[in-house]
């Protein structure tokens, strides 16, 4: 018996085994000021969930591409580099690398903005 099938018979009916089309992801940002070698959380919790209107519309990457667009406009008075990292879990463990990584950087006051 294949394992579809097996799944079919302990259950009572059919479901896919195959990775959902859509699956949600939760992010943290983190700052490094000029200077400075440590990287400092932002914001009061750990990990954040990727908000699920935004994984319908686009992808991981171009909701990543756009948060990040955004950011040295609205942290206008930090000096220094800012890295968005996501996961697949609410909870990684420790060591565990994020799905997806991006950096831009925070110009300071009277700077112009610009990621990469």
């Amino acid at each position: 018996m294949d394992r579809a099938a097996a799944v079919r018979n302990e259950t009572g009916s059919w479901f896919s085994l195959k990775k959902p089309y859509w699956q949600p992801y939760w992010w943290r940002l983190l700052f490094r000021a000029d200077g400075s070698s440590e990287w400092a959380v932002m914001g009061p919790g750990p990990l954040h969930r990727v908000p699920n209107d935004a994984l319908r519309s686009s992808s991981l990457a171009a909701w990543a591409r756009a948060l990040l667009e955004e950011a040295p406009g609205e942290l206008d008075d930090l000096c220094g580099e800012l890295l968005l990292e996501c996961y697949e879990e609410p909870d990684p463990a420790g060591g565990t690398p994020p799905v997806l990584s991006a950096r831009t950087r925070l110009p300071g006051p009277g700077g112009s903005g610009g990621g990469r």
